[in-house]
């Protein structure tokens, strides 16, 4: 048994030390990016590091030459989380955060996996497939903190450890803004059901969180905003429906839409399962829609539909599932070789991909999903 258990932890710090060593590699090697942002935000945690001119002196005095600094947008709870980053040089830093989002994913697709069936490869095969997952890498972005809240909140609230469920809110509402829907969800959940403790929860972390930030640096809240209303200037054009909205129309205001739509759907979704909602079926539902029509998203950011298509190849047709798996990850394929970018598209042509992972979804869901109503039917002619 002891040695049993000496192999496994060998082993264990052989992959980690492979892993540690390639990311160390790719941060020599890929161009800084997103990373930049958080790292730098480690490091000026007690200054302002929501400020361009500090941001930007930061990274030189660094050796980080870029023509558009990195400055994160992220409440300032989120740097709680990010300030263990702070006494590594920038290539150290990067290959540890790529070693724990490695594991993060693999570990919540594992968890989610087992909520719905036996333990199987599967948990693995899929986010190591999934094209959002090798983006999520290169950049190094957060959006590993936000899975990691999510499938905590599901697992906890499925095993009714409600003060644990609130807590992981804290890790989703790093970025908010990808997830209302089922922000909104999880709200209309807690009033309907009467779980309390679960709202309890969320305020007093998000609340403990904030003092201790507060301590770090008192200004860091009018800092945010600030940074906030610079931001809400902002016109870019960010590769998700909403996106297409606005390249087709050439109106950035009515990129708005798919969150108004989502709105709208949220509600009559809500309406029609609020006495027997369950998580595992309808909370899955809502995430994908949610993380769809976000109005500010980004491809990364599709790594937060993977517990919904877990959910979906663990209990719907495999067939149909890795069908459009594999085409709508194709075209991450074309980005990421660059042949997209020799044909002449630029950073939007990935603005349809949340759009296929929804299809992915519900075609592999569909004989469960109308599964009730053939029941129904039976029922009636009998």
């Amino acid at each position: 048994m002891i040695a049993k258990k000496t192999s496994t932890i060998a082993l264990l710090a052989f992959v980690g030390g492979t892993l540690f060593f390639a990311a160390y590699l790719a941060s020599l090697a890929l161009p800084k990016q997103d990373f930049t942002g958080f790292w730098s935000a480690a490091h000026l945690a007690s200054r302002n590091p929501y400020s361009l001119p500090l941001v930007t002196a930061f990274d030189r005095s660094r050796g980080i030459f870029t023509a558009d600094p990195a400055i994160i947008k992220n409440p300032p709870w989120t740097l709680l989380f990010l300030l263990p980053l702070s006494p590594f040089n920038y290539e150290i830093a990067f290959a540890l955060w790529l070693v724990f989002e490695v594991v993060a994913i693999l570990v919540c697709a594992r968890a989610i996996w087992n909520l719905y069936s036996p333990p199987s490869s599967a948990a693995l095969f899929l986010p190591l497939c999934f094209g959002p997952t090798i983006v999520l890498l290169m950049l190094g972005q957060l959006d590993a903190l936000v899975l990691v809240g999510i499938t905590l909140f599901l697992v906890m609230a499925e095993r009714r450890q409600d003060w644990a469920a609130g807590a992981s809110t804290l890790l989703i509402l790093t970025k908010p803004h990808v997830v209302v829907l089922f922000l909104l969800a999880m709200a209309l959940w807690i009033v309907r059901s009467r779980r309390w403790t679960i709202l309890w929860s969320s305020l007093l972390a998000t609340a403990a969180s904030s003092i201790s930030v507060l301590a770090i640096n008192p200004h860091i809240f009018a800092e945010f905003l600030e940074r906030t209303r610079e931001y809400g200037r902002e016109t870019q054009r960010y590769s998700n429906l909403g996106g297409i909205i606005d390249c087709i129309q050439g109106s950035h205001i009515l990129g708005f839409l798919p969150m108004f739509i989502g709105l709208v759907w949220l509600l009559l979704f809500w309406r029609k399962h609020r006495s027997a909602w369950d998580w595992k079926k309808e909370g899955m539902t809502v995430l994908i829609v949610s993380v769809v029509c976000s109005y500010y998203s980004f491809p990364y950011d599709e790594i937060l539909v993977l517990p919904a298509l877990i959910a979906a190849y663990a209990t719907g047709n495999r067939r149909v599932f890795l069908l459009c798996f594999i085409a709508t990850n194709l075209g991450y394929a074309l980005y990421l070789f660059n042949i997209a970018g020799r044909l002449g598209f630029n950073y939007m042509f990935l603005a349809w991909t949340g759009s296929g992972w929804l299809i992915t979804f519900f075609f592999a869901l569909k004989p469960r999903l109308r599964e009730p109503a053939t029941i129904s039917n039976s029922v009636s002619r009998a």
